[in-house]
């Protein structure tokens, strides 16, 4: 590369040529993320930027997105930020070949300058978008620990210099070296070069996106569409709900729960130090708040692990404390109350249905919080900080309630909404529950509402704080539509409410509701 290479020619670098240089760039910068991500699980600006962004978005709207685009939501918005970012490599490769040549940098030798420039944009990242991305300066903040996302954000922006370089330089030499007319064979020559390139890319791709779409963090729930849930929710089948874009694999060796803030003996508990004390096991449904009526996001599942009570009293509290606030591995944050803490019924769990919590669901431990929405039930655990104040948790500032109270909710899970069926007998079943309060009585109407017929409690519950299955037969003799309702009782004699409200802020109310065709036989 000569010292030329890298001028900015506007005759040898078109401005549009240039920004073609920053868009593959950019996007060799975004391939080189994903794959340290995929690798070595180190955090992106681009993740610290979403969750930011979360904070300054109304929570109207992330409601709004949620709702309309259910699970797609979090994959889409990460595809659009990384889509930003190769944009953002165009423009800034505009800026580099707008450097003036009276700078000192036309001093260095040409190849060295798009790395510089990279070098200083990455200090100037460290030093003004991270910390305005609550990741502190240089990383300090950014869950999992500043040294990988430091190494891995600096790696990124090396690449994007060092291929804008090599990309600047090629254009210049090819506009030096274009051929006056254009041969038919050096027609087929340059088609078979990038169909060839395209085919190494594409597979290349084909098995890079297999691999990072494992690794996405996607909400949802698994179970089979038509089918009556079983009682207990396997464990492949239990609904996935989490902040991230990629959720943490958590490594046990080095893993610690520590135990701090207003306790007189903080500790320091091992994986083997937690499974060693005094055991609970409970069966427990979890509902995530953003769960719609008639939704998914639910599932019951026994949890083994050690009750937060007995934790909490052999660190012994201080006088003063409020709150107990939790902290995860991705920089997750939640409180409960102290009178809720010292329940008995709250435990810190490392089993699922007799089995090791998975990843995704928060090995090596996580909270559980009966009666509460799942937001409470910290996942991938590994502080607990009694302190003194009203401890406000990720979710609440960004508008979501403090007081997650399960609400009341039955759901129909055969037949499935827009069912047809002869006349005659019609099976209907589904699930119903209201957190720690129980449930006393399930209703369903085949007229909208208008006249209710009592159904079966077949299954539940397990314990005072599960779901119930619930079974009817009706008859049905004429042919056309129906709307078909379930409501439900809680044990506290309250029937479920039928004002239908979103999930914002403290959960969807409402009764579920299907359409069903019938036909003569």
């Amino acid at each position: 590369m000569t010292e030329e290479s890298l001028q900015p020619d506007t005759e040898r670098q078109p401005w549009l040529t240039s920004a073609v240089a920053g868009l593959a760039a950019g996007l060799a910068m975004v391939a080189y993320t994903l794959a340290v991500r995929v690798a070595f699980g180190a955090l992106t600006i681009t993740e610290l930027a979403a969750d930011w962004f979360t904070t300054v978005i109304p929570p109207e709207l992330i409601d709004y997105l949620l709702e309309t685009l259910s699970y797609s939501a979090k994959p889409l918005m990460f595809a659009g930020m990384l889509v930003a970012q190769v944009l953002v490599g165009g423009l800034l490769a505009l800026a580099f070949i707008a450097i003036p040549r009276t700078w000192p940098t036309a001093l260095l030798p040409g190849w060295t300058r798009a790395p510089l420039f990279a070098l200083a944009l990455w200090i100037v990242s460290m030093l003004t978008l991270v910390p305005l991305f609550d990741g502190g300066l240089f990383g300090t903040s950014a869950p999992g620990g500043a040294t990988g996302f430091v190494l891995a954000t600096l790696g990124a922006y090396l690449v994007y210099g060092v291929s804008l370089a090599l990309l600047l330089v090629w254009i210049a030499r090819r506009a030096r070296e274009r051929p006056t007319h254009t041969t038919r064979r050096l027609v087929i020559r340059r088609i078979a070069t990038w169909a060839i390139i395209g085919v190494v890319l594409g597979a290349g791709a084909k098995v890079f996106i297999d691999r990072l779409g494992s690794r996405i963090s996607t909400s949802g729930a698994f179970r089979s569409h038509g089918a009556l849930s079983t009682v207990i929710t396997p464990n492949e089948e239990f609904y996935i709900v989490s902040k991230n874009i990629f959720d943490p694999q958590v490594s046990v060796e080095g893993w610690t729960l520590e135990v701090g803030g207003l306790v007189e003996q903080p500790m320091s508990l091992s994986y083997d130090d937690l499974r060693a004390l005094p055991t609970v096991e409970e069966f427990v449904t979890l509902e995530c708040i953003s769960n719609e009526v008639g939704g998914d996001l639910i599932g019951n599942a026994e949890w083994k692990g050690v009750a937060l009570r007995e934790i909490l009293e052999t660190a012994r509290l201080r006088p003063g404390v409020v709150d107990i606030s939790f902290q995860a591995s991705d920089g997750y944050s939640e409180s409960i109350p102290l009178d809720r803490a010292l329940n008995q019924d709250v435990m810190v769990a490392y089993e699922m249905n007799g089995e090791p919590l998975s990843d995704r669901h928060g090995f090596p431990a996580r909270l559980i919080v009966p009666g509460f929405f799942g937001l409470k039930s910290v996942k991938w655990l590994t502080q607990i900080s009694p302190v003194d104040r009203d401890f406000q948790g990720y979710w609440q500032n960004r508008g979501w309630t403090d007081n997650p109270i399960v609400k009341t909710m039955s759901r129909f899970d055969v037949p499935v909404n827009g069912a047809s069926a002869t006349v005659g007998t019609l099976d209907v079943g589904g699930v119903a529950f209201a957190g720690d309060r129980g449930i006393s009585a399930v209703e369903f109407s085949l007229d909208d509402g208008v006249t209710w017929n009592d159904a079966e409690i077949v299954e539940g519950p397990l314990s005072p704080y599960t779901w119930v299955i619930w079974t009817a037969t009706a008859s049905v003799d004429q042919p056309g539509d129906i709307r078909a309702v379930v409501r439900a009782t809680d044990g506290d004699g309250r029937v479920q409410i039928h004002f239908r409200q979103g999930t914002l802020p403290d959960g969807a109310t409402g009764h579920h509701t299907i359409r069903l065709n019938f036909r003569e036989a």
